[in-house]
């Protein structure tokens, strides 16, 4: 896995807080199975980020490595208003972190799910947002696969932010699958595989 040149290793400043570079970690953001975001500012610029933290033990032991290289390299490809920027990636011997650009507005989804049916123009402005995004994506060679409401972010500007490219797939690959498919008869295949 191609990693950034720094090292990520977790350690202490004079300040008591964790520090992974010149990043200070404070609250956690969210948590999953393999992942936990935690809110970090930049000390050198005071810029407010968020970092997704990956065990690497984990990766390895439930053979996500493919999954989180192809989110990486995905993530390097795309630079857009309406799509989560990564900043870098760094590793200690344990962990993967993986910076990114840290929105306040929360998901498009808790906004659904507490106002309930959104206003004409302003689903249509989200819209509009998530069209630009995909299009910039699929220009660049870039197929999110996921798209889902808990997958699109609001800035504090109520900016729509497409995130987790953990499921994307990249050029080559979506020309590996279209030749699978199209190429291998349909007798080949067999349901009790």
């Amino acid at each position: 896995m191609a990693m950034s040149s720094r090292s990520g290793g977790g350690s202490s400043g004079g300040s008591g807080r964790t520090r992974v570079g010149r990043y200070e970690l404070g609250r956690t953001l969210g948590e999953g199975s393999f992942a936990k975001v935690k809110f970090a500012r930049n000390v050198e610029t005071n810029e407010n980020v968020a970092i997704k933290i990956l065990d690497k033990e984990k990766v390895l032991k439930h053979k996500m490595i493919g999954q989180i290289k192809r989110e990486i390299s995905t993530m390097k490809l795309i630079r857009h208003p309406n799509v989560i920027r990564m900043y870098e990636v760094m590793a200690s011997k344990t962990k993967i972190y993986i910076v990114m650009e840290f929105v306040t507005g929360g998901e498009l989804f808790d906004k659904i799910a507490t106002k309930g049916r959104l206003k004409e123009d302003e689903a249509r402005k989200f819209f509009q947002q998530l069209i630009n995004a995909v299009d910039y994506c699929h220009s660049r060679g870039v197929y999110h696969r996921d798209l889902k409401p808990e997958n699109l972010l609001l800035d504090a500007n109520g900016v729509l932010k497409v995130s987790d490219f953990g499921l994307s797939a990249l050029p080559q690959q979506v020309r590996f699958l279209q030749l699978l498919f199209l190429v291998t008869p349909k007798s080949s295949f067999s349901y009790d595989d």
